[in-house]
């Protein structure tokens, strides 16, 4: 057993013994009986319980990246702006298909707090978003492509590389949101200081009152509904999520 392991189940005997002090508040002691039992667990295993999760709870196998991790590249031509979104809407729409996204999304939903009540609550489409943006945020960190091309992941890739720009965390965040029954649109800006479009962000619906509410991944910091002030923005132009920017989709869904 190594020296991690051994402070590990210290700190976790240490933790769970609180647990049972009664001069202390009922939420500490459950506090302090959670964290023990992920440290002891942790000492035990030889490994973390997986308990604390990026948002505070329970993690998937697509929590961690790993320099293990298989790349394959395909270079592919675009024209147009309206090719390249399109490009990102494909990995949208094969993501929505993901069992692994979809899941991860319902896994996030379905979250309980410590009294057993849903930590996002049922039928709110605004807290819905809010918890899936928080998730992708935790998950993914904003990093710039390679200098010389544009490089697009798929929704699964970006989940095991931790690692995001703009237009990959669109289609992470929007196959999460279009899963659980969110529509979302994509919205590219030109802002000062650059001469073509240069940011893509997502807008989801509110389906409780058809509302559209901005998600920007990329504006680090940043709650659900903040946008690139409108003093910045040269062009704008918005872009609908359609199943036929999928042409071959059987087919796609079917490939290793």
């Amino acid at each position: 057993m190594n020296l991690d392991r051994i402070i590990a189940l210290l700190l976790g005997a240490g933790f769970g013994a609180r647990a049972f002090d009664s001069k202390k508040a009922a939420l500490a002691r459950i506090g302090y009986a959670l964290v023990g039992y992920d440290l002891l667990r942790s000492g035990i295993v030889g490994q973390g319980a997986q308990f604390f999760g990026p948002a505070g709870a329970q993690q998937s196998g697509l929590a961690k990246g790993t320099s293990k991790t298989k790349l394959k590249f395909e270079e592919r031509r675009v024209k147009t702006i309206a090719e390249r979104v399109a490009y990102v809407h494909e990995q949208m729409i094969l993501g929505t298909r993901d069992p692994e996204v979809y899941a991860l999304a319902r896994e996030v939903l379905s979250r309980k707090n410590w009294d057993g009540n849903w930590t996002t609550p049922e039928k709110n489409a605004k807290a819905e978003m809010e918890a899936l943006f928080n998730e992708v945020r935790a998950r993914a960190r904003y990093t710039l492509d390679p200098v010389d091309y544009d490089a697009f992941q798929t929704p699964r890739k970006t989940l095991q590389l931790g690692t995001a720009d703009c237009d990959d965390s669109t289609s992470l965040l929007g196959a999460m949101l279009r899963s659980v029954g969110i529509n979302v649109r994509s919205r590219i800006v030109q802002t000062t200081g650059n001469t073509t479009w240069n940011h893509i962000y997502l807008m989801a619906q509110d389906y409780g009152n058809s509302e559209w509410i901005s998600l920007d991944h990329a504006a680090v910091g940043k709650p659900p509904g903040w946008e690139v002030p409108k003093s910045m923005i040269l062009k704008q132009r918005d872009f609908d999520v359609l199943e036929k920017e999928v042409p071959k989709l059987s087919a796609a869904l079917s490939a290793p």
